[in-house]
């Protein structure tokens, strides 16, 4: 009874003590080469595809790019998301001097790849440094934005049309744990590693596809409302997007036909077992026609996040928002106009990453007052789900 018992305590003990995770080092990476993010960006997709535009579209094989990497290479770069609120979901992004990159992973990433929040003067986040072994993955295109992940897949939406996608989600635990790496703890500081956009720069500071993926912070940007009515009762032009009208705040629901889009005053659509993604105008540039003018940026909100009924902020409040940077689009040459298709799109972590004042947003009462009866989803009509 005994040897019985030191036996089992001696099993238990060794059960609950958990090892310590590694902390990766660059001395651990010894046997692969370093790259910069858009270095990587450059040979393994730029130079072999002749750009993003049009490889990106996933209607074919032939308009959706993507490459296996065939060299012991590796990035090193800072984790600027956060998927603890659910508007980033599976997707873990990466940032280092020359620019930024999405790893497409599974759920729960918050848990081993830390990024936190502003310190109190608004200068520096919190971080980790991440490695990522690149050999035997894929990078590809969608709508314009590469990631790293696994090999290409296929399916079908809701409408029966068969979409392509240039690579996949990594998310076994083996092939993780073979390919992605947490490191050391991190800064991520303002107007270094953070890039400040201002109503004086936004033309020329900021970069495009350099600065793609990146987290941005875009100062004193105001609140546009377009095609819908604002609290005032005033309706402004919507935006164009080629020839199609654009409004926001808004929901949209592409996968039936035609696509539906309808005025929405909250961050997301999340209603009825309904969850859509919602869209809320920022902009530098109040002229603008089209949604792919430069200094016209849409703030997109996953149904599923934690903060997806929050009301938007009022028409024509100026404020602050850090999100990283991205475009949404088939093909475009960043020049802006009735032939660029680019919608540009800021995805945040976490809501407080929209810096406005409490009274700067919409009241409950106000987003019922202003809603319109016809922009409210019940799950037996157009099949949305």
């Amino acid at each position: 009874m005994i040897v019985a018992a030191a036996l089992f305590t001696s099993c238990y003990n060794d059960f609950d003590t958990v090892e310590p995770e590694k902390i990766w080092k660059d001395s651990d990476f010894k046997d692969c080469e370093l790259i910069s993010i858009n270095d990587l960006k450059k040979e393994f997709f730029m130079d072999k595809f002749g750009g993003l535009s049009n490889t990106g579209s996933n209607g074919s094989w032939s308009d959706t790019k993507s490459y296996q990497i065939d060299r012991d290479v590796y990035i090193k770069g800072k984790v600027i998301s956060n998927d603890r609120e659910g508007n980033i979901f599976k997707s873990l992004f990466l940032q280092d001097e020359s620019g930024a990159i999405e790893i497409r992973l599974t759920n729960g990433n918050f848990l081993r790849y830390h990024m936190g929040i502003y310190n109190e003067t608004r200068t520096e986040i919190p971080s980790q440094w991440v490695y990522v072994k690149l050999k035997g993955l894929y990078i590809g295109n969608y709508r314009m934005m590469l990631s790293i992940g696994n090999g290409p897949s296929e399916s079908y939406n809701t409408v029966g049309e068969h979409k392509f996608y240039a690579n996949s989600n990594i998310e076994q635990a083996a092939q993780i744990k073979a390919h992605v790496f947490p490191g050391e703890p991190a800064t991520l500081v303002v107007g270094k590693d953070i890039k400040v956009i201002t109503p004086e720069n936004y033309l020329e500071a900021l970069k495009c596809p350099e600065d793609f993926g990146r987290l941005i912070r875009f100062e004193r940007i105001k609140c546009h409302y377009a095609g819908v009515k604002n609290q005032d009762g005033v309706e402004k032009a919507p935006l164009k997007n080629g020839q199609y009208d654009q409004i926001y705040p808004s929901w949209i629901y592409t996968d039936i036909r035609p696509i539906v889009n309808k005025a929405w005053y909250r961050m997301a659509y999340s209603h009825h077992s309904v969850n859509l993604f919602g869209s809320v105008c920022f902009t530098y540039n109040e002229n603008a026609q089209y949604t792919s003018d430069k200094g016209v940026y849409m703030v997109r909100t996953s149904g599923y996040s934690r903060f997806s009924d929050k009301p938007v902020v009022k028409d024509g409040r100026v404020g602050n928002i850090t999100g990283i940077y991205g475009i949404y689009s088939k093909r475009s040459d960043f020049t802006g106009g009735s032939y660029d298709f680019a919608t540009y799109q800021l995805s945040i972590s976490h809501f407080m990453d929209l810096e406005f004042e409490a009274d700067d947003f919409l009241t409950d009462a106000e987003v019922e007052a202003m809603t319109p009866a016809d922009s409210y989803v019940t799950p037996n009509v157009n099949e949305l789900d």
